[in-house]
């Protein structure tokens, strides 16, 4: 059987994906010069040399920019996991909570800048988001993808269903993120998110 390649992009994709990009960078360049509050969307337009309504397509609002930086965190998780095809389902949640915590490690200041006005703006929902529209889709999907093939390989308890598994870790580590972000928390993103996933995995109650 022949290997299953992925279907390249058509032009409009690829052009998509570039104005995608442009906006992207022209966005953290401009957080580095100024507060989130202070940049607008036409600035960000004008420096990436891309239309209004193109951003609006892309991103719908400055919020969406936050959204991009979750899909690349996710991208970057499940490429991390894949590499451990051998590996239980605690170590690939392992994995999952490394890559995040190196990601984020090493964001710039204007990044950061970024996530403090989004959650100045939109308050403390932005981290415990209902399911229902749940900020980072594809890394909630991923970890219940490895929830839910532990659980069949009985590795993990399966008293609870993957996809509300999965919103609990992705939540918590999205807490205490969000923290780590704003100076509230003095220990390392690791260690904060590390801690997070293993009081999940192992419960409160002392052996």
């Amino acid at each position: 059987m022949s290997p299953t390649h992925p279907r390249p992009q058509s032009l409009r994709e690829r052009k998509r994906q570039r104005a995608r990009d442009e906006l992207y960078t022209a966005a953290l360049d401009l957080l580095a010069e100024r507060p989130f509050d202070e940049v607008t969307i036409d600035e960000i337009c004008e420096r990436a040399e891309v239309s209004r309504a193109s951003f609006f397509r892309i991103y719908g609002a400055k919020a969406g920019l936050l959204l991009e930086f979750n899909h690349r965190l996710a991208r970057n998780a499940r490429e991390a996991m894949a590499a451990q095809a051998t590996a239980d389902a605690v170590e690939r949640l392992r994995v999952v909570q490394q890559t995040l915590a190196a990601d984020w490690t090493a964001t710039g200041p204007a990044l950061r800048e970024m996530v403090r006005g989004f959650l100045t703006e939109a308050g403390p929902v932005v981290f415990s988001e209902a399911r229902e529209a749940p900020v980072h889709p594809e890394l909630l999907s991923l970890v219940a993808e490895i929830i839910e093939g532990g659980q069949r390989a009985g590795e993990l308890d399966t008293r609870l269903e993957p996809s509300f598994i999965a919103w609990l870790i992705v939540t918590g580590m999205a807490t205490v993120t969000g923290q780590w972000i704003v100076g509230r928390s003095e220990v390392s993103l690791e260690k904060a998110t590390g801690d997070v996933l293993e009081v999940l995995l192992t419960g409160l109650a002392r052996p």
